[in-house]
């Protein structure tokens, strides 16, 4: 797969290496025991090629016959990626949520294309995810555009909520900006919980280099909460489940006048306004860069 993927590279005019800033680093797997292990790693693999190949088409220089000729045989590939396919809201049989294993979450997951894969870990409660991300994820020239970010921050703080026994929903997510992020610098997002109070849990989190990993560049801060039955029933019921068992469940504003939102005491009123939330030494927000 991966020589295809080099191939494919080197015939839009691009050098190798292009395939390996793409491709996130991975040790080669073990024989897989059985079919779906194997059919995990063939999903990985799928949507590292696709990472290449959005790397290598928002890089590219090549001339249009060769754009077109791309895109002719790509699309050819699509009748037997869409011949069987789930529907929206159905779990993805490769998933395992007791393993906590997400194959298609837009930010952790191997197999989405469009993930920037971040890979974390978990230790004293406290979540570090680790990511290098390229040209596909640009904001202002030659920096990562703030909104993933924000999105990487929203995925690691809901998921250190999770592995502290809770499953909640981002109810709000505040951001601080102190420093454009280079491209193609390997990243640490780090996250922890920092209050709980009854449903409602607060956690903090900074995105730095890993080479100046106590200089944050991004600060965030998210407040959570868990679902009664009844809400839960409502906002899921409809998919099959009973609780929000996934990461990256979707965002519902605090009010409880808004269909299925949670009632949560001290919410905000108003939807992406931040409610009471420990406060971020430094100085105030830079004018955005995105």
């Amino acid at each position: 797969m991966d020589d295809a993927v080099d191939a494919a590279l080197e015939e839009l005019g691009l050098p190798r290496q292009v395939a390996a800033q793409a491709r996130p680093a991975r040790e080669e797997p073990a024989p897989p025991a059985d079919g779906l292990a194997a059919q995990r790693d063939a999903a990985a693999q799928l949507g590292a090629a696709l990472r290449a190949l959005t790397d290598a088409s928002v890089r590219t220089l090549a001339p249009t016959a060769t754009l077109l000729d791309v895109a002719a045989r790509i699309a050819e590939c699509l009748p037997a990626l869409t011949a069987e396919q789930r529907d929206v809201g159905a779990p993805a049989p490769l998933d395992d949520p007791a393993a906590k294993l997400w194959l298609y979450n837009p930010v952790i997951g191997r197999a989405n294309p469009i993930a920037p894969w971040l890979e974390t870990t978990l230790v004293d409660g406290v979540l570090t995810g680790r990511a290098t991300l390229g040209l596909p994820y640009q904001g202002p020239r030659g920096y990562l555009h703030g909104g993933v970010s924000a999105m990487m921050l929203d995925q690691v703080l809901g998921d250190v909520v999770s592995a502290s026994g809770r499953s909640g929903l981002t109810v709000s997510l505040s951001t601080r900006y102190r420093g454009p992020i280079p491209l193609l610098a390997p990243l640490l997002v780090v996250g922890r919980v920092v209050e709980v109070a009854d449903r409602k849990i607060t956690a903090a989190g900074t995105i730095a280099l890993e080479s100046e990993p106590d200089r944050p560049l991004v600060e965030g801060v998210g407040i959570f909460v868990v679902p009664r039955p009844d809400q839960a029933a409502r906002l899921f019921g409809a998919f099959g489940a009973s609780a929000p068992d996934t990461p990256g469940a979707p965002d519902i504003p605090g009010a409880p006048d808004i269909p299925g939102a949670p009632d949560i005491p001290g919410a905000p009123d108003t939807p992406g306004t931040p409610g009471t939330v420990p406060a971020l030494a430094g100085p105030p927000n830079p004018p955005s860069t995105t």
